[in-house]
């Protein structure tokens, strides 16, 4: 927090300075502090100069970021709690907001009492409507976290986190750049204040509604034009009776205890913006002020004065389930306790009592109506049962060993989804178990063939049935296989496992289905190659191939590389990713093509595919080798091209003096070879430029105990039945790795001492490979299980 203060400070010298706008300027801007968000760092409406530009004119904009960023503007003369205004209003706030888009802010006042016009004062929060509601949150604390990509990641005091994710409108930074706000924290920002409830509807993605707060808070109702901003809208009405924008009156404010306070005038206003949410597509839920207005007193000007307002609630509720309605009266919009009664017009469906709880009966529709005094609000509940369970889990492709997450939507008898528990329960053990971790079920597949799953709602009779397919380990395949860039290597060429998946997770936004493919393929192999890598990606099946699958983007520590699966028009889309699969090129429809135990893949990436290209290989004499073997490699290289929807591609020819590194540094000579020993520091990985390949230390069958390290390992009995013991033989402690015929790491353990038994007793027969790292080096092993 030190380094936020002393950011304000800043920000106050440097803004003061050009919110001096003329002597018709109603108002400074003091101080402009944003969280990240979509618009920070866009030069019109997320920097110092668009909030400085907020005095001149009502046209100006600025953004205040995510939660917690704020503005402060100061009145250049006392904005007077005059009785005269009407409605009791004294001054306006305006924003961006119209019909179904709010994105409410906090107001604070402050009175400059020691009177040197510094905002160093008392802050009064604004007790809008939503003060009262129980979904507001005070002490709200966020963290904002800079990342190598444009999301910015965050957590709160309130054990939440997530990301502020950067969409495709807004292509800058959204963490505040040292350009435009040169003493921001460079790493990481906290924020603090008072949390709004989340109104978001996102039912319909292509209508995001967020529903405002009755009274109180900015950005919240749009601007009516051809109307002085000097008239103020009535805020206890639903109609605009003046100029729109969000009304507020100095008699709202309440003190740090909750108690309202009064101020005879106030000289700055605070907007802090008071959401953490997101409108999906939209981007996050962040206030925008365009300007502020005092307003001038006229007794002429009257209307009503008080308001019943009833918080937003679901207009669902299952049967035999109970809801909380909340409501509050406010007279001159301040909170008083008056009894407020709650019916319903239809006893059999609902039930409401006098503090406003809803307890559901049959299924159908009643009405419940609220009212103080004569004021009514009527709200339209449906009572609905459970009607549909849709099973989001993807079981295409499920191995002995496999654990996956077991989910489901449950839809009611109206369509709409419920937020409501499912059991997951299994008929029989064949193939595998149902097991509940905390409140979510698992599926673990113990051996080959079929289990089947009920899946359920506890006290309502719609349930669904599952099936899930435990299929053979034996029928994956080893490829040897290599990823890179056109600047870097990221996957060493090496012999990897690859089988079925699920491939569905790894296509964004897809158009098609491939659970159902009944070979392995290409598509099988790049996915197990890139999440060997250790990297991100996605792919695409979308017009820019005409619906065939292609390999989008692949990231590695926040650099993206993007490709187009062979699109060429316009030209700034000829990126692509193409796999060489043995001697051809592919660029996209992976999933059609087929793959065989043993093929040699090169997954690159090439910037502009209607310029031939070089095509480079490194290829090593052996992929495995002992201590202080000769080892050759070759740099070759081809031509390709791409022509009419193929590439096609050139003989090789030798790389002469291309640099080998293997340790230290080698050439290729004329014929593009090159000589080397491996040395004792095995794995090895020999590179040229984007090229490597890894050279592993030869697997050792049975009881074996290297000679000439003092760090060698010992491993017995193999074949093995239960206990597996492995001995350091001078080493103090070393991890443990031990994967089955599929790669997939089944126990990752580490011992501090010489001595360590390993429990494998669950695990099923057949055959491992133990990796074993000490602190000189790795050893593997392969082992049998009874």
């Amino acid at each position: 927090m030190r380094q936020i203060i002393t950011l304000t400070v800043f920000l106050l010298a440097s803004l003061h300075g050009y919110s001096q706008n003329g002597d018709n300027a109603l108002f400074d801007v003091i101080e402009y502090m944003p969280a990240p968000g979509q618009h920070i760092n866009i030069k019109t409406i997320g920097t110092p100069d668009a909030a400085g530009a907020l005095a001149i004119s009502p046209d100006s904009l600025v953004s205040l970021g995510s939660f917690g960023g704020y503005l402060i503007l100061g009145f250049k003369e006392n904005c007077l709690n005059h009785p005269d205004n009407p409605y009791g209003i004294d001054f306006t706030l305006f924003g961006n907001a119209f019909a179904g888009s709010s994105e409410p802010g906090v107001i604070w006042v402050m009175k400059d009492e020691n009177g040197n016009g510094l905002p160093d004062d008392v802050w009064y929060e604004i007790a809008g409507s939503h003060y009262f509601h129980s979904g507001t949150v005070r002490d709200y604390e966020v963290t904002y976290l800079k990342t190598a990509s444009r999301d910015v990641l965050w957590y709160d005091n309130k054990n939440g986190s997530g990301m502020i994710k950067a969409n495709e409108f807004n292509l800058q930074d959204y963490y505040p750049s040292p350009e435009y706000f040169p003493d921001y924290p460079t790493d990481s920002v906290t924020f603090s204040g008072t949390l709004l409830g989340g109104s978001v509807d996102s039912t319909n993605v292509t209508e995001i509604i967020t529903t405002p707060p009755v009274f109180g808070y900015a950005d919240c109702r749009p601007l009516k034009q051809g109307i002085s901003l000097k008239l103020p809208d009535n805020p206890y009405t639903s109609s605009v009776e003046g100029a729109g924008g969000d009304p507020v009156d100095i008699s709202w404010a309440v003190d740090s205890d909750g108690n309202y306070v009064d101020l005879d005038y106030i000289n700055f206003v605070k907007v802090v913006s008071g959401n953490m949410a997101s409108a999906g597509w939209l981007g996050e839920i962040s206030t925008d002020i365009s300007f502020a207005e005092d307003v001038d007193p006229n007794a002429a000007v009257t209307g009503k004065e008080n308001i019943l307002v009833v918080y937003p609630h679901s207009d669902r509720i299952i049967a035999g389930g109970q809801m909380k309605v909340e409501a509050c009266w406010f007279e001159n919009g301040r909170k008083q306790n008056r009894e407020i009664s709650y019916s319903s017009d239809d006893t059999n469906i609902l039930t409401v009592d006098n503090e406003g709880l809803i307890s559901a009966g049959n299924s159908g529709s009643a009405q419940i109506n609220i009212s103080v005094f004569d004021e009514l609000s009527a709200s339209v509940i449906n009572v609905v049962v459970p009607g549909t369970i849709e099973i989001k889990s993807d079981l295409s492709a499920l191995f002995p060993g496999d654990t996956v997450l077991l989910s489901a939507e449950v839809f009611d008898n109206l369509g709409a989804l419920l937020d409501i528990p499912v059991i997951f329960e299994a008929a029989d053990t064949i193939a595998g178990k149902v097991f509940k971790s905390g409140n979510r079920y698992f599926f673990n597949a113990i051996r080959p063939g079929e289990t089947i799953v009920r899946c359920f709602v506890e006290n309502f009779s719609v349930e669904q049935y599952l099936t899930f397919n435990v299929r053979p380990s034996d029928i994956n395949m080893k490829v040897y296989m290599s990823v890179k860039t056109e600047d870097e290597n990221l996957l060493p060429f090496q012999w990897i496992e690859t089988g079925y998946t699920d491939l569905n997770q790894v296509v964004r936004e897809r158009n098609n289905d491939y659970s159902g493919i009944d070979k392995l393929t290409l598509f099988h192999a790049l996915a197990a190659g890139l999440k060997k890598a250790g990297v991100n990606f996605d792919f695409l099946d979308d017009e820019h191939s005409g619906g065939s699958l292609y390999l989008y983007s692949v990231e590695n520590d926040g650099l993206f590389t993007y490709g187009w699966g062979g699109k060429t028009d316009p030209e700034i889309f000829a990126r692509a990713w193409i796999a060489r699969l043995n001697d051809s090129h592919y660029l996209n429809s992976f999933d059609e093509i087929a793959i065989s135990e043993g093929d040699t893949i090169d997954l690159y990436n090439v910037y502009n595919i209607t310029n031939p290209w070089y095509y480079k290989r490194l290829l090593a004499s052996e992929d495995s080798a002992s201590v202080n073997e000769e080892i050759e490699v070759l740099l070759e290289q081809a031509e390709c091209k791409f022509e009419n929807g193929l590439i096609a591609e050139s003989a090789f020819s030798p790389v002469a003096n291309g640099e080998i590194i293997a340790g230290s540094s080698f050439y290729t000579g004329d014929d593009g070879t090159a000589l080397f020993l491996t040395g004792s520091s095995l794995p090895l990985i020999v590179s040229s430029g984007n090229n490597a390949v890894l050279i592993l230390k030869r697997v050792t069958t049975g009881v074996t105990t290297p000679s000439g390290s003092s760090n060698s390992f010992t491993v017995y009995p193999n074949p093995f039945n239960n206990v597996l013991t492995v001995k350091g033989n001078g080493a103090a402690g070393f991890t443990i790795l031990l994967s089955g015929e599929t790669g997939r790491i089944l126990i990752n353990e580490r011992s501090f001492s010489s001595l360590y038994n390993l429990n494998a007793g669950d695990l099923a027969s057949g055959s491992y490979i133990l990796v074993i790292i000490g602190e000189e080096g790795m050893e593997t092993f392969k082992l049998i299980k009874k």
